[in-house]
């Protein structure tokens, strides 16, 4: 696999760091800053970078292609990569709404390519774990998570500074960039949800700085927390009549995980040395290139899921974003 990443920020020196785990090599970047995307090619040695997103498309080294841009701009990137014949890595989440969603898995069939979001939460041992020892707690009677941030950003825009982050024009707030992560683990577990409520604190550009999503199932209900102007106890905790599994850890990264029962506790971790990024990249990397489709079609299913939750959870707190106007 060769790749070519849209995008220099964080989440990009991430994915470089995950593909030296995974084998992958990494060819070329782009950012519309010419300087910044010299940068990150002269630190990790790549053989080219663009300030034109046509040119690292273009290139016939590459045939998969990373988007690590704001949520605004995947589908924009990822269009643009699949017309050009590559294979698609997309960062959480997915796109902006389900539209883009389908609009993208449409043109990859159409154009016989792969387009696989890069979740992070599918892939950890510790997930694995997790599911493994479900049925431990017996019948489940609540679900909770958290997943609460500051951003370092957020007092730019007490400042009057609006980062895209916080902006309806790039698909921002705390769902889409914090509770996706639980969200994806509720629904891997439990299956799409009855019903979705979304209660949230908006800025005033129109996007969820906090909020407090509830989903609910036959016999219990889910409840995520998300904020990126405070500081939470991040945390999944599913509670049942036999026993609770918790981890207190970040709902992206889930690197421990304890068996709460009536007659003590017991850690369940696995064994899981590297970041959440280099298994979901392994993963990936093993379904381009032996072109299995049973996994594929999972993974895309679980996407089209957790797209459809986040949606609704929008449409419930009148939360609309620029991409939505064309639907």
């Amino acid at each position: 696999m060769k790749v070519g990443i849209f995008g220099t920020g964080d989440i990009s020196h991430a994915f470089m760091e995950a593909a030296g785990i995974a084998g992958v090599e990494v060819i070329a970047v782009y950012n519309r800053n010419y300087e910044k995307a010299r940068a990150f090619c002269e630190k990790y040695g790549l053989k080219a970078c663009y300030d034109d997103p046509d040119q690292l498309a273009g290139n016939r080294e590459i045939d998969t292609v990373y988007v690590g841009m704001p949520n605004g701009l995947h589908y924009s990137c990822a269009m643009k990569a699949l017309e050009a014949g590559k294979n698609v890595i997309i960062e959480k989440p997915f796109c902006a709404n389900l539209r883009e969603f389908n609009e993208l898995c449409s043109k990859a069939d159409e154009k016989k390519r792969f387009i696989i979001e890069m979740d992070r939460i599918q892939s950890l041992p510790n997930f694995k774990a997790m599911k493994e020892h479900l049925d431990d707690v017996g019948f489940v009677s609540a679900v909770s998570a958290n997943y609460s941030q500051y951003s370092r950003k957020y007092d730019a825009y007490l400042q009057g500074n609006v980062s895209n982050v916080f902006t309806t024009e790039f698909a921002g707030g705390a769902l889409m960039d914090l509770g996706v992560y639980p969200v994806n683990a509720i629904i891997a577990l439990f299956g799409m949800p009855t019903k979705v409520i979304y209660r949230v604190n908006k800025l005033g550009t129109g996007v969820d700085i906090a909020g407090d999503l509830l989903m609910e199932y036959p016999g219990f209900h889910a409840n995520v927390i998300c904020a990126k102007n405070s500081i939470g106890n991040k945390h999944i905790m599913i509670q049942g009549t036999e026993g609770s599994i918790i981890t207190e850890d970040a709902p992206s990264t889930i690197n421990n995980l304890t068996l709460l029962t009536r007659w003590g506790n017991k850690d369940i971790s696995a064994d899981q040395p590297y970041d959440g990024f280099a298994y979901t990249l392994i993963d990936i990397k093993n379904i381009i290139e032996n072109k299995d489709m049973v996994a594929y079609s999972a993974r895309r299913t679980q996407s089209r899921r957790v797209m459809t939750i986040l949606d609704a959870a929008r449409k419930s707190a009148d939360i609309v974003f620029s991409a939505d106007w064309q639907d």
